[in-house]
């Protein structure tokens, strides 16, 4: 009996390890069947797939079905791998700073540092959006995907530059959806000339990008600052090609940390709510108890004190960014305490940093999407975005020195 029973053992053993072999073969020809079926379907639509984009694989086939018929929208890997060779760095680990290690970015910074790099000029990128086909292949603006739930929610963007149009191109193509809006403010310097050469050539071949209507001659603290996304703000309300839920005002030093998708799923969540920075802050009251006016090209206070501000209002203090909500822009432009506010503001040092917050700050103005409680906690907990150089809501990394 011990014999047989060993024997039975041993079978049952065999008949486990055959088991495992064909469980193995069948899931290795379940994979490889898919694969097939993955590559079919990337045939079909005439564009060249790799196994690994099979999320994108499952969202182009609801695109090519008519709900999305611009083919702009469709995000082909050969398109992808092209725009991957532009890369100006290769011998760094892209995926190890989007991770934050401290170790590794000294790593690459020092790697860079050892390199000479030579971008095109403002010049050399207007001169090749003359040719928007051309332009428009080398930037890599042919093929995005966009899923329905962002076709649904577009937001408008309100970008300064005074300087690089390499560097404003590549905000502008990382931000860039085709059923978004962008107002371009480019600074009205003598020495800018070719750079707004090189921005109404790029804005002559996307057509949801625009020049702002009146350009401003932007001065450091000066009203002109904050009157320049006040004009882009004003021409993103009068479109009436795209019902934009929100503006974010960027200027074109930053650049994203978000994927469209991911901001369009956070501003849900502020559902009609700015999110503005805003406080009381006593150390910044100079800058309104007494006028400014520009002198030789830079702000300088005269001395004279200034009268109380209109409305009882609290001066607030912020910064000059924020996530603006559309009926939030219509109040800052249109309604007459708004605009009796900012004429105050005027002769004051930095307006731009004062006027968006003060609006939130005081909130018997009523101003629409700032008294939203439940956001206000949601905002409380979210380490108070725009505070520091990083900005958690809108996704953007601020640079120190701007």
């Amino acid at each position: 009996m011990t014999t047989c029973y060993q024997h039975t053992t041993e079978l049952s053993k065999m008949d486990v390890r055959k088991l495992l072999l064909i469980l193995t073969s069948f899931v290795i020809l379940i994979y490889v069947m898919d694969l097939l079926r993955l590559f079919q379907i990337s045939a079909s639509s005439k564009k060249v797939m790799t196994p690994n984009q099979r999320y994108d694989i499952a969202n182009i086939v609801v695109t090519d079905s008519g709900r999305i018929p611009d083919d702009r929208f469709n995000m082909a890997s050969e398109n992808h791998r092209r725009s991957q060779l532009k890369r100006i760095v290769h011998k760094v680990d892209c995926q190890q700073i989007i991770d934050g290690d401290e170790e590794y970015i000294l790593l690459a910074n020092a790697t860079m540092y050892k390199q000479n790099y030579t971008f095109p000029t403002d010049k050399d990128i207007g001169d090749i959006a003359q040719n928007c086909e051309k332009f428009l292949g080398v930037y890599n603006y042919k093929y995005f995907f966009v899923s329905p739930e962002e076709r649904g929610f577009p937001i408008a963007y309100s970008i300064l530059t005074y300087k690089d149009a390499f560097q404003t191109e590549k905000l502008l193509r990382a931000i860039y959806r085709p059923h978004n809006l962008y107002c371009i403010h480019v600074d009205k310097s003598p020495d800018t000339g070719w750079l707004l050469y090189a921005m109404k050539s790029i804005a002559n071949c996307l057509p949801n990008v625009f020049i702002a209507s009146k350009l401003e001659d932007v001065i450091y603290a000066e009203f002109s600052r904050l009157k320049a996304d006040l004009n882009c703000m004003s021409d993103l309300l009068n479109n009436t090609d795209v019902k934009w839920r929100y503006v974010i005002n960027l200027p074109s030093q930053e650049f994203p940390l978000k994927t469209n998708l991911e901001i369009v799923k956070i501003l849900k969540i502020f559902n009609g709510t700015s999110s503005v920075d805003s406080d009381y802050d006593k150390n910044t009251l100079y800058r309104y108890k007494e006028t400014y006016t520009v002198k030789h090209g830079k702000l300088e206070s005269t001395g004279k004190k200034k009268d109380p501000p209109p409305y009882d209002i609290i001066i607030g203090k912020g910064i000059a960014y924020g996530v603006f909500s559309r009926d939030f822009v219509n109040y800052s432009i249109n309604d007459a305490k708004a605009q009796g506010i900012l004429k105050w503001l005027e002769d004051t040092y930095s307006p731009d940093e004062s006027f968006w917050a003060t609006l939130v700050f005081n909130k018997h103005l009523n101003v629409p999407g700032v008294n939203d409680s439940d956001l206000e906690a949601y905002y409380y907990t979210s380490s108070v975005p725009f505070r520091s150089v990083q900005r958690p809501i809108s996704g953007f990394r601020r640079r120190k020195d701007h």
